[in-house]
């Protein structure tokens, strides 16, 4: 029975983020956390820590288990970097960039793609890739990235949430809350 429960916890993607609702209560061991200069919020985990760093055009955010090194390097976490304006800044339209970013995600020397999904709902372009990640000097990862484009604003938010593969299963039930009650403003 556990073993189907950690399959399960492998191979399902979370559930789609919130649009334009406001904040409520956050999911219990969480409080909510405003991503500055985005009008958005994730849930942060109690005691997981925070920091925010780049441009208001393009900055990144950190949730994670212990605190972020120097160069961005985390063991158990989030991070969300968004791209406004991305045609301006890739010349390709928030969507067919994520398309094009996802389509490679996951491949290479090292990984094996899990799982990969798409999906669009209005403005909104999803697409979602869990890869397994081994290299020869580390243990090996389970990460699952979430490409979400925003047609009508051409804005495009690039979510990872990553850990070991021998912490995966408690870490993504964290994970999969953080990312299913991810809130947005549309208008941005």
């Amino acid at each position: 029975m556990l073993r189907l429960f950690v399959l399960l916890l492998l191979a399902l993607p979370a559930a789609a983020q919130r649009y334009d609702v406001r904040l409520g209560t956050p999911p219990a061991g969480f409080a909510w956390q405003p991503l500055p200069d985005t009008k958005a919020a994730l849930p942060l985990p109690a005691g997981w820590h925070y920091r925010a760093e780049g441009t208001k055009a393009a900055p990144t955010y950190y949730l994670t288990s212990e605190p972020v090194g120097e160069s961005g390097e985390f063991s158990t976490g989030l991070s969300l970097q968004v791209v406004r304006k991305a045609t301006a800044r890739t010349r390709h339209a928030a969507p067919e960039y994520a398309e094009l970013l996802m389509l490679r995600t996951g491949f290479g020397p090292g990984r094996q793609r899990l799982a990969d999904t798409a999906a669009v709902a209005g403005p909104w372009h999803r697409r979602a890739v869990r890869y397994r990640e081994t290299a020869p000097d580390a243990e090996p990862r389970i990460v699952y990235q979430l490409a979400l484009a925003n047609a009508r604003t051409d804005t495009l938010y690039l979510l990872t949430f990553e850990s070991s593969e021998k912490e995966w299963p408690a870490a993504w039930q964290l994970g999969a809350i953080m990312v299913r009650e991810w809130v947005l403003d549309s208008r941005q």
